[in-house]
């Protein structure tokens, strides 16, 4: 491994700036900035310290193939409690905890020239799902701990609610997948509730704790449950917190479902959106996709103007290297920043099997050296105990090429690559035989279509299919009964955030219409999503990845039952990808292409489309 990433414990002291003698001045929101006592504004930058207080098993260096590997925190506490006992469970887990982050790694956020922390953590931390609506025999340690060490080291604070009682997705990083409780059980919703009130009393008065971010990444809930969960926590908060700066998560698209905060009576509330270009469904890893997401802010700044509140981009990253990495990840800082914008990206630390940071990794700082594996199902508790307590003596790679950027008071960044040409004009407007075409949801550029024999290359514009309400181009045809729908993809033009290509079944053309919808990315990656009701919000429902030429799409109605396959070129058997609900009567049955843009086209190129009675 290169030198110049590896740096030793003494070196990273001696770079680091000394620890401040008192508390942080408090911050006050002052429209969309925070200001300090005198009113000058803060630019608020730093990382998230992932993986402590909530773990993710991917940032922990498990090789699957040299043991087991828990699926989430909860099943890793389980597997301890099973083995060993309940205290001794509690026991080990402190000591991770005590292990992963150090003094040495609150240094190391610091000379990263960051002044803020979004800190994560599971409502586990504090409360028992035996004991609901008690605190833990030293609930805050953990969070004192992070609070305190933070704050020695000039860094503010963002208490992050990452793991929810109930669990607001089905994902791993909620400390328990397949879980979506919070939405449907009001119980969960009074703990949460309750758990704020009790955060809120601990850290009102501490000035290095700036805001509290009541809950992460909401994706399992409609707009509508996600405004119900917030108006049911902020005046848990506000019952004995006034001031402080409070949080609402956005959905994936933006957060204008909340509305306006003043006008709800909402004092000092912000908002949050997490970015990640070219890696979930936006496209694919390319500095072209890294820029039109850029140049995209500036669009979205508007909503932000119109509310004059703060905004923070809790979680972003570049990760690869062909993407821009550590300039681009420059760029992102300073586009937040233009923006007045508090940014903390994804995250401080991963551990690797290898050790050493790689070009395309996600983490500030990494182990530098191999990590010994561990098997929490076999080993015993001495190696447990053996590998947690390695997390706080390895030597430390550190990411220098972004410490270095991050630093620089000017840093020479190479130019964004120029946006592609736009397609304003669709070719051909053939018909399709058999099928109807139509622009749903009235996108500026009209879309069309080239019939070439089985091949039909569609030309559509339209801002998304998703939220409330679409904007896109279908080729259908009414049908009925059962039946089998299937296409074969073979490109999509990569014009930017999230273009789509594929099937649709539909409850008609209305723009909010009951929807089925199963579609390709640029990146060939495949996702379902369904709006089961007119009006709803559509939902991520399941995801496969994906090749061109050759992606294979196909919808099976049976009944109200809807079931989505998928099948690359190579493969020989169809895979499933989710199921849905959609009514026995009249669908339109088609494919379809939407730009990601009502002022632009993209182009997909597909052929055997077929639907078929069954």
């Amino acid at each position: 491994m290169p030198t110049m990433w590896l740096v030793t414990m003494l070196a990273l002291t001696m770079q680091t700036n000394a620890a401040p003698a008192k508390a942080l001045p408090t911050l006050r929101m002052n429209g969309q900035e925070m200001v300090d006592p005198k009113g000058r504004p803060i630019t608020l930058k730093g990382c998230n310290a992932g993986n402590w207080l909530i773990l993710e098993m991917w940032m922990l260096g498990m090789d699957p193939k040299l043991g087991f590997v828990p699926k989430d925190e909860y099943d890793l506490t389980e597997t301890l409690t099973t083995r060993f006992g309940e205290a001794e469970k509690d026991r080990l887990m402190d000591l991770y905890r005590e292990n992963w982050m150090r003094e040495r790694d609150w240094r190391a956020i610091r000379s990263f020239g960051f002044n803020l922390v979004r800190l994560p953590f599971n409502y586990r931390l504090l409360e028992d799902d035996r004991r609901p609506m008690q605190l833990k025999p030293n609930a805050f340690k953990w969070l004192d701990r992070a609070v305190n060490e933070a704050e020695k080291q000039g860094l503010y604070v963002i208490l992050d609610l990452h793991g929810i009682q109930g669990g607001q997705s089905v994902y791993d990083h909620t400390g328990r997948s397949e879980q979506n409780k919070v939405w449907t059980e009001p119980a969960n919703q009074d703990r949460a509730a309750w758990l704020w009130v009790k955060i809120a009393a601990r850290y009102k008065n501490r000035s290095a704790v700036v805001a509290y971010d009541l809950f992460n990444e909401p994706y399992g809930g409609t707009k509508p449950q996600q405004v119900e969960l917030f108006k049911r926590l902020y005046p848990a908060v506000r019952a004995v917190d006034g001031e402080k700066l409070i949080l609402a998560h956005g959905n994936y698209d933006n957060f204008d479902h909340y509305g306006d905060p003043k006008a709800n009576g909402w004092k000092n509330v912000g908002f949050q959106m997490h970015f990640y270009p070219g890696l979930f469904g936006n496209g694919s890893p390319t500095e072209q996709i890294q820029a039109a997401h850029l140049r995209s802010m500036d669009n979205f700044e508007a909503l932000q103007n119109k509310l004059n509140v703060p905004l923070l981009i809790g979680e972003f990253n570049v990760v690869f290297k062909n993407a821009g990495g550590a300039n681009m990840m420059r760029r992102h800082y300073d586009t937040y920043a233009k923006h007045r914008w508090m940014a903390t990206m994804w995250s401080y630390k991963t551990t690797g099997t290898q050790g050493g940071i790689s070009p395309d990794g996600w983490a500030m700082a990494t182990n530098a050296k191999p990590l010994p594996q561990i098997d929490f199902q076999k080993d015993s508790l001495a190696a447990i105990e053996s590998k947690f307590k390695a997390f706080g003596t390895i030597p430390l790679a550190i990411n220098e090429p972004l410490r270095t950027v991050m630093t620089a008071k000017s840093p020479k960044l190479p130019p964004l690559p120029e946006p592609p040409a736009r397609l304003l004009v669709a070719p051909a407007n053939d018909p399709v035989p058999g099928f109807e075409a139509s622009d749903i949801g009235g996108a500026k550029v009209a879309g069309g279509q080239k019939v070439e024999g089985p091949s039909i290359t569609l030309y559509g514009a339209g801002r998304d299919i998703w939220g409330e309400r679409d904007q896109f181009r279908f080729i259908s045809k009414e049908t009925t009964g059962d039946f089998d729908l299937e296409v074969t993809v073979d490109s999509l033009a990569d014009t930017g955030a999230y273009p789509k290509a594929g099937l649709m079944l539909r409850v008609g053309t209305d723009p909010s219409a009951a929807t089925v919808l199963l579609s390709v990315f640029a990146t060939a990656e495949v996702q379902m999503a369904t709006r089961e009701t007119a009006g709803g919000t559509m939902q991520g429902t399941g995801t496969t990845p994906g090749t061109f030429p050759g992606m294979r799409l196909r919808i099976e109605r049976r009944g109200e039952t809807i079931t989505t396959f998928a099948r690359t070129a190579s493969a020989t058997e169809w895979k499933e990808v989710g199921r849905a609900k959609l009514p026995v009567g009249p669908l339109r049955a088609g494919v379809i292409a939407a730009s990601h843009a009502d002022d632009q086209l993209t182009t997909a190129v597909f052929r055997d489309l077929r639907l078929t009675p069954r």
